[in-house]
């Protein structure tokens, strides 16, 4: 049976999982640099083990580099302005159709907004994982609007992680939706974590065999009862 907090998403920061130190020099310096569209002190972050770094330099003329890795262990990535292939070490260049063997790919040179878009998976997660600190924090509306951000980078994905990553993330708005009651007492927080526990419910449903049979399933209903309950006539 589900516990009353959120759920960790299925993606690869875990909990227990390893994570790795990823730092990112510019040549020449002073570029604003990016990991999976976020900034850090130093341009240092630390990533989880085989997780999808897409990194993105940005110089005050405008010109942009942009690079994907799957991230194996420590590493230092180089973005040269000039577009020459930059030094990785400690990670594998994602390229879009590369066989295992080929060559690495690394920055290249990024024509618009559309092109340094990256990996929606990727940022998918990292909104996930903002949520999920938003939570622990109680900043539930910062929460909820991180969580949806991430559904609907996703909402249409052909990854076949993506539909019980969405069923998770709904899970996870019913739950803060909920929860916000207790800072914010309007009745609309607990009518929209009813419908995202009912959607969650729906999604499951069509994923796992025999949910209908299920403690989850169980505690779903469970819960969506409590909050008809705690509504009464509104």
């Amino acid at each position: 049976m589900r516990g009353a907090g959120l759920l960790l998403i299925g993606w690869v920061w875990l909990a227990g999982c390893s994570r790795h130190v990823v730092r990112v020099e510019t040549e020449p310096g002073g570029a604003r640099v990016t990991l999976n569209g976020g900034t850090n002190r130093g341009d240092r972050w630390s990533v989880a083990q085989e997780s999808a770094a897409e990194i993105v330099a940005t110089w005050p003329d405008g010109q942009r580099l942009a690079t994907a890795l799957l991230v194996d262990r420590d590493m230092q990535v180089v973005l040269r302005k000039d577009g020459d292939p930059g030094q990785i070490v400690g990670a594998r260049p994602l390229a879009r159709g590369a066989s295992p063997g080929a060559a690495p790919v690394v920055a290249a040179p990024v024509a618009g907004p559309a092109a340094a878009a990256g990996d929606a998976m990727a940022r998918a997660r990292a909104e996930v994982e903002a949520g999920q600190k938003a939570y622990e924090l109680t900043d539930y509306d910062v929460a909820i609007a991180r969580f949806k951000a991430a559904y609907e980078l996703i909402r249409e994905s052909a990854d076949p992680r993506a539909p019980e990553i969405l069923g998770n993330i709904l899970y996870n708005l019913a739950v803060v939706y909920e929860r916000s009651h207790d800072v914010t007492p309007e009745p609309e927080r607990l009518r929209r974590a009813r419908v995202m526990y009912r959607q969650f419910d729906e999604q499951m449903a069509g994923l796992v065999k025999d949910w209908a049979a299920s403690a989850e399933h169980a505690d779903v209903l469970s819960r969506i009862r409590a909050l008809d309950a705690r509504l009464g006539g509104k």
